[in-house]
């Protein structure tokens, strides 16, 4: 009887954990296949409007490769993006359906990756799942998860690279392993998109700082990262070196023209000739400017003409190019131009992208006018435009087994029940929606500021109570937050800035540069409620009154 009372007692404390983590494991469940429904129903709501702006440049050069043509080639992108969809096409065929649908599975795991990363910092589990679904609900990310683009594979892999990051950091995974995993993880971010290099840059710094090991130890780790992402980033130059391919030209110019264009001198410094030919323009446009920025989007383009006035007779492309590069350089090398491009431009700019501050940041493209990129990038090796239509993928792919067709709704009820979910806030519509609970939301194209409203407030008052209670901590003035809370946060705050940061310190707050750093604003959110509840626990530890047994 005592044998089988302590076999008894020692199984049964074991059965709390082991109920939590089933529970745990259809909630998660359930979590990922709600988000997947609010995919699907993007999928079949615009099933044939698959090429943004910029998507059709990648197509192109995936074909391009899969055709035996890349010599001859000429387009000005990076080729990580077309690289993906060619090994896309080889396991699945090329088609632009297995494109989009790879890039739903893709973002739903980035934010996958972000709550495993706030998990790993110690979180609990429910804000793991704050975490997810804050990074994979917005409906600006499933917006451009529905157009091939760059956007949804280098958030995967920025992600990727972070959580790597944290298992070294937090879970002491080996560090020479972890820091090559991170080095090519980040080569290969920015061969998709240059730009990333900023996001590179924070993921480099903070494993420096945060990982556990002594300084040399530490700064080899970064230092084979760095040589790694390098050696990645090169490669596609070096092969079109060894082939012989001679380069195109490059966004770099275009991108220099913005800075030129909203903040340079054209009354002193350099090529005075060239910018006396475009004075007038620019003091034109500069004078149309308002604190909420132009009239509509189109007019935000407007230092390409500025850079067309600087051209002299018969200059060439590349002559052009230096002029810009040195007037880029001399903006912002020169304090008064560099403080002008702060304050009149990027951080007026920043705030229209993290808070939809006027109209042009907030109203994001209806779906439904991809159309005319579709037609205009028609690709039929890859099946594009495809011809379907709404409801039509339901209604020709959705045949359950028969066991299953029995207890499952009908074609007609899912996709029934598809369409109600766009109306929650995802579909246009020029007022506010029912969401739930009498709580009414605004959608993604409407001419009011959206959820990311909510993502940014919280992500910069996190940054505030870092900045302030860390130094504030170890003097000793309030109770030392968790080291890994604070690793975390910094971790995603810093992405979340620098993802916004970059591009619109560069060009300007498009809405659609939203999309880099709202699954970091949703996870340093997280973050603020995991420090919120720390610090009701903390609190209420501390006011309950002690309990002291006093020997007599």
């Amino acid at each position: 009887m005592n044998g089988a009372r302590a076999g008894h007692a020692g199984v049964l404390p074991a059965w709390p954990g082991w109920a939590s983590s089933v529970v745990w494991f259809w909630i998660w469940v359930g979590a990922i296949g709600a988000v997947l429904m609010v995919h699907l129903a993007f999928l079949v709501t615009w099933p044939d409007h698959f090429i943004h702006e910029d998507g059709g440049a990648y197509v192109i050069q995936a074909e391009s490769i899969l055709k035996g043509q890349y010599i001859e080639d000429a387009i000005k992108r990076p080729y990580g993006v077309a690289v993906f969809l060619v090994l896309l096409s080889k396991l699945f065929g090329p088609h632009i359906l297995v494109f989009v649908v790879a890039q739903h599975l893709a973002s739903v795991g980035t934010a996958l990756l972000i709550a495993a990363t706030v998990r790993m910092a110690g979180a609990p589990r429910f804000f793991a799942l704050l975490a997810f679904l804050f990074a994979a609900l917005h409906g600006r990310i499933i917006h451009y998860d529905n157009t091939v683009g760059a956007e949804t594979i280098t958030n995967f892999l920025v992600a990727l690279a972070a959580f790597i990051a944290a298992g070294a950091v937090f879970r002491k995974w080996p560090v020479v392993l972890a820091s090559a995993a991170v080095g090519l993880t980040l080569g290969a971010v920015m061969v998709c998109r240059s730009a990333a290099i900023g996001q590179a840059a924070v993921i480099l710094l903070w494993l420096l700082l945060m990982l556990d090991a002594g300084v040399l130890r530490r700064l080899g780790a970064v230092a084979l990262a760095t040589v790694l992402a390098s050696a990645v980033y090169s490669t596609p130059a070096a092969i079109n070196a060894v082939i012989g391919k001679t380069a195109v030209g490059s966004e770099s110019a275009a991108v220099m023209a913005f800075v030129v264009g909203y903040s340079g001198d054209f009354d002193h410094g350099v090529h005075l000739d060239r910018k006396a030919q475009a004075r007038p323009f620019v003091e034109q446009m500069r004078a149309a400017d308002t604190p909420s920025g132009w009239a509509d989007g189109g007019e935000y383009q407007w230092p390409f003409g500025a850079v067309g006035r600087l051209k002299m007779p018969g200059d060439t492309d590349a002559d052009l190019g230096r002029v810009v590069r040195d007037i880029f350089i001399e903006t912002l090398t020169t304090p008064s131009t560099l403080y002008r491009h702060l304050t009149k431009h990027f951080l007026r700019e920043m705030y229209f992208l993290l808070f939809d501050g006027n109209a042009v940041a907030r109203q994001t493209p209806n779906p439904q006018a991809y159309e005319f990129f579709v037609k205009r990038d028609a690709s039929p090796f890859f099946d594009s435009p495809t011809g379907l239509k709404p409801g039509q993928l339901v209604q020709d792919y959705y045949k359950p087994w028969w066991p299953l067709s029995r207890l499952l709704p009908g074609a007609d009820g899912v996709q029934l029940g598809l369409s109600q979910l766009m109306g929650r806030g995802y579909a246009p519509n020029s007022g506010l929606v029912k969401f739930c609970c009498g709580l009414k939301v605004s959608t993604e194209y409407d001419d009011r500021p959206g959820p990311i409203v909510w993502l940014s407030g919280a992500t910069l008052l996190l940054a505030l109570i870092l900045l302030v209670g860390v130094p504030a901590g170890y003097a000793g003035g309030v109770r030392q937050l968790p080291r890994g809370l604070v690793a975390v946060g910094a971790l995603m705050v810093l992405l979340a800035l620098v993802s916004a940061a970059f591009p619109t310190f560069l060009i300007y707050g498009l809405n659609r540069y939203a999309y880099y750093t709202i699954p970091f604003l949703g996870g340093a959110s997280a973050v603020l409620l995991w420090l919120s509840f720390d610090r009701i626990v903390a609190y209420r530890s501390r006011s309950k009154p002690s309990t002291r047994v006093t020997a007599t």
